[in-house]
């Protein structure tokens, strides 16, 4: 009966992806896998999910609590430091007004930020226009790093737009201590995460990948991986196989992934459980 309900809750997050690539190999896939790794995948799935929904309640808290304080001034700045606290990986946080400039910043060591216009960044500047949450998103930050950003509307006591609020987290740092208790024992199987769209690499045990993507030199002389990037880009889940260096980069080894959506409004994610063969 827990396998049925294990297989049941494995169908769905793998959809009709299970049948249409069931020829890929038999001896990769659902069928072949056993319950253990794929349950860490689901798990780690759901670590995620409340780690970034906490995140996002912490934003929403902080707006609420902004519109009372101001955007500006020591109270606002009071407000942003609490808000750095929301998880080890954040970088900063900022108030920026409804033209786009940044009106505080926390921690003090960024302070060179303050005066700045973000609006030419695409996500703070829809997040002004259309007032909404926007959701995570990775950016070149003008703090000069790659990271991932997400902005919450604030509105004063008589509901005008003053601007937003902004959490900026280290992606690696984020993504390493959640995933940690789900990884794999074996070094070359491991959980991993990436953008949708071009593969860039947002967290991998190896930390020589982290922000390359499917045009990286690494990856060109590996068309099967080459393969799985592009089908993982339209697939939200699904499973394949390709050839790839092991963790250490000294030989060649075939894999079997499996992958699945990391649900939000802005940059999409694949988490992925990649397992040696």
């Amino acid at each position: 009966m827990k396998q049925m309900g294990f297989l049941l809750i494995l169908m769905i997050i793998l959809g009709t992806t299970c049948t249409a690539y069931a020829s890929e190999g038999a001896n990769f896939g659902p069928q072949t896998t056993s319950g253990e790794p794929l349950w860490r995948l689901l798990s780690a799935s759901d670590a995620v999910n409340s780690n970034l929904s906490k995140i996002e309640t912490d934003l929403a808290d902080t707006s609420l609590v902004l519109s009372e304080t101001g955007i500006d001034g020591p109270a606002a700045r009071g407000v942003l430091s609490n808000l750095t606290m929301a998880d080890t990986a954040v970088i900063d946080c900022i108030t920026i007004d409804a033209n786009g400039t940044v009106s505080e910043v926390e921690p003090m060591s960024f302070e060179s930020v303050k005066g700045t216009n973000l609006k030419r960044q695409k996500h703070v500047n829809d997040t002004i226009n259309t007032r909404l949450y926007s959701g995570f998103h990775l950016i070149k930050a003008v703090e000069g790093l790659y990271a991932i950003d997400s902005e919450m509307p604030i509105f004063d006591k008589n509901g005008t737009f003053v601007g937003t609020v902004s959490l900026m987290f280290n992606n690696s740092q984020f993504f390493g201590r959640v995933l940690a208790p789900f990884q794999p024992s074996s070094g070359n199987s491991k959980i991993w995460v990436s953008k949708a769209d071009d593969g860039t690499i947002l967290y991998d045990t190896d930390p020589t990948q982290v922000l390359l993507n499917k045009s990286s030199s690494m990856y060109l002389d590996y068309p099967e991986l080459l393969k799985l990037f592009n089908r993982m880009s339209i697939e939200r889940t699904g499973y394949g196989t390709y050839e790839f260096l092991d963790q250490s980069h000294g030989e060649t080894i075939k894999k079997g992934c499996y992958w699945t959506t990391i649900p939000n409004e802005g940059t999409e994610m694949r988490l992925a459980l990649t397992l040696e063969l």
